[in-house]
């Protein structure tokens, strides 16, 4: 994106989102509802019965599948993210991070998309695990077509770039459904997203229904993850002194306490983390198809129509909070002065009843890479004050290249 002006997804709806408080009507006729508490509200409203449709076999033959909640989906998978944010699935977590690194050290990269690279292939066997190596490069193919989609906008790609993105995606498909069939016929079990599906929702769901259920979370996993470790990444390395600060607070304890207590162990990392989510939320804008009709302070919307939200003007709505365009990790501090709002003022992992299901290991992966970056390893940017963050379809870091570096003897091996 060098050479090119920097992207601004919302300059267009800056000055009316003040205007009209954060609801108002966009010139293409869609919703816009930038406003925490209307936007809290739609999204409860428009999701409260949330149902899977019907199975593909179901829709050719012109019959109703057994109804399955995604309430249900869900509650399966919080129930494994408990066990998955335990502390072995952690060590092995940071592992893989670590590795994914050391492969990249000493050499030049574009650090938006190593962070990429390392949240997704670190976060793929908490999906999907025991995949061959092929099996998981499929995966990544697959992501980095979602992403190139993503970085190059509306009518950006080539037609081979389309078609290769055709063809990984659906050798994604295979992968997710073959191993979904060799633990139907009890051929292995995993500790994964994948395994409660299994085990629990199959006969219900149908093979087609449990595909979607386990492509959607890899998909959730090419995106965002990524675009916060990217930016984690960016204010590391472009303020000195918060490094210096999170390197002294990890030499004080142990990676294994990490693992043990998560974000506990670490609060000022983790203060750092919250702020960097709050900063740079991902996606910029989300658009939803009312499910059912809604009014949105007297603006209704019927069935289909669109509206749009924005995590990341909500985390930045001065309503709410205090000098909202400045990183200020201080601002978590038990003690600060200006206390963050919470509840739905805070949404880096969106709304309930839809808000990520991953966003506790989420928190505690991006804990863990700043360990890493602290102690283990450092980022060398070949540019520093070249880089900057733009905001396109989500908060990405610019002219942000260099390379990683392992530190001295004195930093703390992660694993």
């Amino acid at each position: 994106m060098t050479g090119r002006e920097d992207p601004d997804l919302l300059a267009n709806l800056r000055a009316p989102n003040a205007e009209h408080g954060g609801v108002f009507w966009h010139g293409d006729g869609r919703l816009m509802v930038f406003d925490a508490d209307a936007a809290s509200q739609a999204n409860a409203e428009n999701f409260a019965d949330l149902t899977l449709p019907n199975r593909f076999v179901d829709q050719i033959l012109g019959r109703r599948s057994p109804a399955v909640s995604w309430r249900q989906v869900r509650s399966l998978w919080l129930s494994q993210m408990r066990v998955l944010s335990g502390e072995s699935q952690l060590r092995a977590l940071a592992g893989r991070m670590a590795r994914i690194l050391d492969n990249r050290r000493d050499q030049h990269v574009d650090f938006v998309w190593l962070s990429h690279e390392v949240m997704f292939r670190a976060l793929v066997p908490v999906v999907l695990d025991g995949l061959s190596s092929s099996e998981r490069a499929w995966l990544g193919r697959d992501a980095i077509a979602k992403l190139t989609r993503l970085d190059a906008g509306p009518g950006g790609q080539s037609r081979r770039q389309k078609w290769q993105a055709v063809v990984a995606q659906l050798h994604t498909g295979r992968v997710v459904r073959q191993e979904i069939r060799r633990r139907a016929r009890g051929g292995r079990t995993r500790v994964d997203l994948t395994q409660p599906i299994v085990d629990r929702l199959l006969p219900l769901l149908g093979p087609d229904r449990a595909l979607e259920a386990v492509t959607t979370v890899l998909t959730a996993i090419a995106g965002p993850p990524g675009a916060a470790a990217s930016c984690l990444m960016y204010e590391l390395a472009t303020r000195p002194e918060w490094a210096t600060t999170l390197m002294e607070e990890f030499a004080a304890g142990s990676v294994e306490q990490l693992y043990r207590t998560g974000t506990r162990s670490a609060p000022t990392a983790h203060q750092f983390v919250k702020e960097v989510l709050r900063m740079w939320s991902a996606p910029l804008l989300m658009t939803r198809s009312a499910r059912v009709p809604l009014v949105v302070r007297a603006n209704r919307l019927t069935v289909g129509q669109h509206y749009l939200v924005s995590p990341y003007l909500v985390n930045h709505d001065e309503r709410h909070w205090s000098d909202p365009d400045t990183f200020d990790p201080n601002r978590w501090a038990a003690g600060a002065e200006h206390r963050p709002p919470g509840g739905h003022y805070y949404v880096p992992f969106g709304w309930a009843p839809t808000a990520c299901i991953g966003a506790g290991l989420g928190s505690v992966q991006l804990v863990l890479l700043a360990y890493l970056l602290c102690t283990r390893f450092r980022l060398e940017v070949r540019a520093p004050d070249a880089a900057r963050v733009a905001l396109g379809t989500v908060p990405r870091p610019l002219d942000f290249d260099g390379w990683v570096r392992r530190r001295g003897s004195s930093g703390t091996d992660a694993t």
